[in-house]
C-alpha cells in the first residue's frame, strides 16, 4: 500500500461530495489502484451499523483497476447536535485520526486498511475512508464473546499495550490522546453518574445487587480514587476494546475498529471494559483470574514482567469505574426503542455481575481518597 490520503486530496464536507473523482484520488495515494487508474462509477449508501458518534456509509466502487476494493466504508462525525458537541469536547475525530495516521503503524494491533484519514486544519470536519471489514467474522453481541475469543481478545490486547507500557513518548501523546485522569474527564464524568445512576436503579433494581448499589452510590465520591489509580502503570489504551468494534480473521487474529476514545491509562481499564461490556458470567465460569493471568502471560512474552495480584487488583478497580457505561444511557431511557432497552440493560446487568464476580466494592474501598 502507499501512504494514507490526508488534506491533499480534499476535505468533503460531506457524503454528499464523496465521488468517483475524489475516490480516484484517494485509492491512488493509498496505492489501492495504479497511478494512472481511474474510480469510473460510485454509490453510496448509509451503513447500518452506525456508530454513536459517526455517519458511516458503504460506498461500492467500479474501476479500471482489478485490485480495486469492491466497496468501502466512509466515517464522518455524526449529525446529531448533542452527540456532536460531546464529541468535539473531547476530540474524538482528531484522535481517531490521528491514531490510524501515526499510532497503528507503530503498534502490535491488526485494523483495517485505511485509504484516507483527514481532519480540518479547524478541526471543524473529519473524514476517513477505510477497508469494508464486512468479510470478517464478528462476535455475537448478544450472546457475549466465547471464552476462545475473550482469551484471543485480551491477548491481542496485550500485544497492543506491550507497545506503548511506560513508553517516554505517552506524555506527548496526551495531546491528542487525553489522560484517563484528565480535568476534562473529573470535570464531565459526575454529571453522567448524577443522570444517570438514579435511573438505573428506578427501571432495573433486579440487576443492582446491594454491592453493586452501594459501589454505584458512592461511584460520584470515589471517582478522583479511581481515576487517579487508572493513571499508575500507564499504557496507549484503546478504551473501547469490547465485541461492537473486534473482528476475527480466518486465522483467529483479532481486528479492532473505532480507537475515537482512545488514551493514556492503565492497560487494566482496557481489560476491565472489555469484560464488563462484552462477556457472560456463564461465559466465565468464575475463570475470571485466569483471563487476566493470559493478559499477564502475553505482557511476560514481550518483556514485561507484571505482578498478576497487581494486575487483578487494577482490573477489580476498573470495573467499577466502567459500571459508568452500564448506567450512563439510563438519563434517556424513556427515550430509547424498545431495542434500545434491551441493550441498555443488558450492559448494566454485564457491568453489575463483573463487578460482583471482581469484589469491585472491596477494591474501591481501599483506595486512598484524598
Amino acid at each position: 500500500m502507499g501512504m494514507i490520503a490526508g488534506l491533499e486530496v480534499g476535505l468533503p464536507a460531506s457524503i454528499d461530495d464523496v465521488d468517483a473523482t475524489w475516490m480516484t484520488a484517494v485509492l491512488r495515494s493509498s496505492g489501492a489502484i495504479g497511478a494512472e487508474s481511474l474510480v469510473t462509477a460510485l454509490s453510496n449508501e448509509p451503513f447500518i451499523a452506525g456508530g454513536l458518534l459517526s455517519l458511516l456509509f458503504r460506498s461500492t466502487i467500479e474501476s479500471d483497476d482489478a485490485n480495486a476494493p469492491a466497496t468501502v466504508i466512509v466515517k464522518f462525525p455524526t449529525d446529531v447536535v448533542a452527540q456532536r458537541a460531546m464529541a468535539d469536547a473531547f476530540g474524538v475525530y482528531n484522535r481517531e485520526v490521528v491514531f490510524y495516521r501515526d499510532i497503528a503503524p507503530q503498534s502490535d494491533i491488526n485494523m483495517p486498511i485505511i485509504h484516507a484519514a483527514i481532519t480540518a486544519d479547524d478541526l471543524s470536519n473529519s473524514c476517513i475512508v477505510m477497508e469494508d471489514l464486512g468479510y470478517l467474522r464478528q462476535p455475537d453481541r448478544n450472546a457475549g464473546v466465547t471464552w476462545d475469543e475473550a482469551v484471543k481478545g485480551i491477548r491481542a490486547l496485550a500485544r497492543y499495550h506491550a507497545g506503548w507500557l511506560g513508553s517516554p513518548q505517552l506524555p506527548a501523546l496526551m495531546d491528542p490522546f487525553i489522560s484517563i485522569g484528565a480535568p476534562i474527564q473529573r470535570a464531565g464524568l459526575p454529571s453522567i453518574a448524577e443522570n444517570g445512576w438514579p435511573g438505573a436503579k428506578r427501571h432495573a433494581p433486579e440487576v443492582l445487587s446491594p454491592d453493586v448499589v452501594a459501589l454505584g452510590d458512592m461511584w460520584v465520591d470515589r471517582l478522583n480514587a479511581m481515576l487517579d489509580h487508572m493513571c499508575t502503570n500507564p499504557t496507549l489504551c484503546h478504551q473501547d476494546w469490547r465485541a461492537d468494534n473486534m473482528f476475527i480473521g480466518a486465522d483467529g487474529e483479532i481486528v479492532m475498529i473505532d480507537p475515537q476514545i482512545a488514551g493514556v491509562a492503565n492497560g487494566a481499564y482496557d481489560i476491565g471494559y472489555f469484560i464488563s461490556q462484552s462477556t457472560e458470567r456463564e461465559t466465565l465460569q468464575g475463570r475470571h483470574r485466569e483471563l487476566v493471568q493470559h493478559y499477564v502471560d502475553e505482557m511476560a512474552g514481550l518483556g514485561h514482567a507484571l505482578d498478576t495480584d497487581q494486575v487483578f487488583f487494577d482490573t477489580r478497580v476498573a470495573v467499577g469505574l466502567c459500571l459508568m457505561y452500564g448506567f450512563s444511557s439510563y438519563a434517556q431511557y424513556d427515550e430509547l426503542d424498545d431495542q434500545g432497552k434491551v441493550m441498555t440493560l443488558k450492559l448494566l446487568r454485564r457491568g453489575a455481575e463483573s463487578i460482583e464476580d471482581f469484589d469491585s466494592l472491596g477494591a474501591v474501598r481501599e483506595l486512598p481518597v484524598s
